[in-house]
């Protein structure tokens, strides 16, 4: 098995100070953490039959281009997933108490339900 050293030189790093230098090397960690985990992502979704999932350079290298341009599939936390379905619930009964406007529970309900709904999508898109 293959260690999980990396060895990577970086022309003009050594002219760099020692917190800078530490600095590049914890961001070089942290891109080839996200290139391997969205190359493991890529293998998995491209993935067919029963073999072992394999990682192949071309997996890698499309990686690299995801990540390079800011296209990585980050997973999506549960709770953003909870505030989504607070809004469009929210919506939803908006709906019903537009219908029923002229009444005070139409007005309120209406009025109550769409605060709640912009306040669960923008506290979603915080998570």
């Amino acid at each position: 098995m293959a260690s999980d050293d990396l060895d990577i030189e970086v022309p003009g790093s050594g002219a760099l100070p020692p917190d800078a230098r530490a600095e590049l090397e914890m961001c070089l960690k942290e891109f080839g953490i996200d290139v391997y985990d969205e190359a493991n992502r890529l293998e998995v979704s491209f993935h067919i039959g029963s073999g072992p999932p394999v990682v192949t350079s071309s997996l890698i290298r499309e990686a690299f281009l995801y990540c390079k341009r800011g296209h990585i599939q980050r997973p999506v936390p549960a709770s953003r997933h909870f505030f989504d379905a607070v809004s469009y619930a929210a919506a939803i009964v908006a709906g019903v108490f537009a219908g029923k406007l002229g009444t005070p529970t139409g007005s309120i309900g209406f009025a109550a339900s769409l605060v709640i709904g912009v306040i669960a999508y923008f506290v979603g898109r915080k998570k």
